[in-house]
């Protein structure tokens, strides 16, 4: 269980985001998995097309004592042998995962996501209500942008201007 939005970025709109997620805060980027440790966090999103959809965002405000565990050889060929931080639920970080603007009846879509379900978890190391307001914020700043659009009935997403764009729609 948690929060979710619905949403749709390009490169630029990523960049925007990120500019706006360090404005007043210390926010990593970390990548689903990475051959390294050291590679696991990055400083921007890296281009489309690399095979990275998926990530975390952290703000360092909030407490989490990170555990890397790595893949083993028999799992999926992107992931054997990745480092990949194992303790996210109930961690104080943002899923952001992309949408396949490439692929306009693609089944799952981009967003952003923070697990709420705390009790499985023994509940969390971190101030959830300040957390809550943080990614409030993130989520108004994002619909603010975004040109609301209903993908099903009664399911909505917000398209950054960037994003809108490719996907064949005006400026906005």
């Amino acid at each position: 269980m948690g929060r979710q939005t619905a949403i749709a970025l390009s490169e630029d709109d990523e960049r925007e985001f990120l500019a706006f997620l360090r404005t007043g805060a210390d926010v990593k980027v970390l990548r689903w998995a990475a051959p390294s440790p050291e590679l696991l966090f990055v400083q921007e999103f890296p281009p489309r097309g690399t095979g990275e959809h998926r990530f975390r965002l952290w703000n360092t405000a909030f407490p989490w004592n990170l555990d890397l565990g790595r893949g083993p050889e028999t799992a999926h060929p992107q992931l054997a042998s990745q480092y990949y931080p194992r303790n996210t639920s109930g961690a104080p970080v943002l899923e952001y995962s992309r949408e396949a603007l490439d692929n306009p009846k693609a089944l799952t879509h981009g967003r952003i996501y923070w697990n709420t379900d705390f009790a499985i978890y023994n509940g969390p190391a971190y101030d959830t209500a300040e957390f809550g307001h943080w990614y409030d914020k993130v989520v108004r700043w994002l619909r603010k942008r975004g040109k609301r659009v209903e993908i099903t009935r009664s399911w909505y997403q917000y398209w950054l201007p960037g994003a809108w764009e490719l996907r064949g729609g005006s400026a906005q």
